[in-house]
């Protein structure tokens, strides 16, 4: 029986993972305990644990001190993710505060089963979904995308940057998609495949755009994307506030991801 909550892991694993492959400045590093990934960029999106096993062990606590005092050590912001599923959850959050970490949060790891999974999109007039396959196209990726997410300076610099190397040529492993109202760029996606598993991430839609029904129409396409190609699961995280947009097109909670910023 496939483990829902470990899928929702492992593909955000493997994203942040091609995340790093993309940009030099990332460092991701696994040990039996821990997967996570550090830089030289002073914000928590990209200093992050993702993960880490035996919270309950004997040299967990050392082991968590060590990390966290890694990231300290350089003055970098960083993010600690806990996962709902696993075994020594209670405890890792606990061993967390003691370090000093505040929880900022929840997301919620949601999923939905392509098997028999059909979908009728509503007509939304003057509306286009493509996919993203050159720089001047991702420009519009870039305008929806950044004042959605708050990202600034060179943080978001960096992020479009990483985006548009990870998606755009030959070996492209985001698939990025921009919906366009009346010629206006009005919603974005990406869509990671890993084996099976797609996983949805960077949907935003502009603030002129909003109560459209964009957003749950673009992830809709990405997701049928998905499973033309091969697709059996749709995986994502989503905020409290989009939950609902998930929930329209079939998506259920499976996990609750706790946020910790250090």
């Amino acid at each position: 029986m496939t483990n829902i909550p470990e899928e929702i892991k492992q593909n955000m694993i493997y994203a942040l993972e091609q995340m790093s492959i993309a940009c030099p400045r990332i460092c991701f590093d696994r040990t039996p305990r821990a997967t996570r990934y550090e830089s030289d960029l002073l914000h928590p999106l990209f200093n992050r644990v993702i993960a880490f096993e035996e919270a309950s062990s004997e040299y967990a606590s050392t082991e968590i001190n060590a990390i966290a005092d890694r990231y300290r050590s350089r003055k970098a912001p960083f993010s600690w993710l806990t996962w709902s599923h696993e075994a020594a959850v209670d405890e890792l959050a606990l061993i967390l505060e003691e370090n000093g970490l505040r929880k900022a949060g929840n997301l919620f790891g949601m999923s939905l089963s392509l098997v028999d999974w059909t979908y009728n999109a509503p007509y939304i007039s003057g509306f286009d979904i493509q996919p993203i396959r050159t720089k001047s196209e991702f420009a519009w990726f870039k305008e929806i995308v950044l004042p959605a997410f708050g990202l600034q300076g060179e943080a978001g610099d960096v992020f479009m940057q990483t985006n548009e190397a990870a998606g755009i040529g030959e070996r492209a492993v985001y698939k990025h998609y921009v919906g366009l109202l009346n010629g206006l760029p009005a919603g974005a996606a990406t869509a990671i495949q890993d084996g099976e598993t797609i996983g949805i991430y960077n949907v935003a839609t502009s603030e002129a755009f909003r109560r459209k029904g964009i957003g749950s129409a673009i992830t809709a396409h990405a997701v049928l994307e998905g499973k033309a190609a091969g697709g059996q699961l749709a995986v994502l995280q989503s905020s409290k506030m989009g939950r609902s947009v998930y929930q329209s097109l079939g998506f259920h909670d499976d996990v609750t991801i706790g946020l910790y910023l250090g």
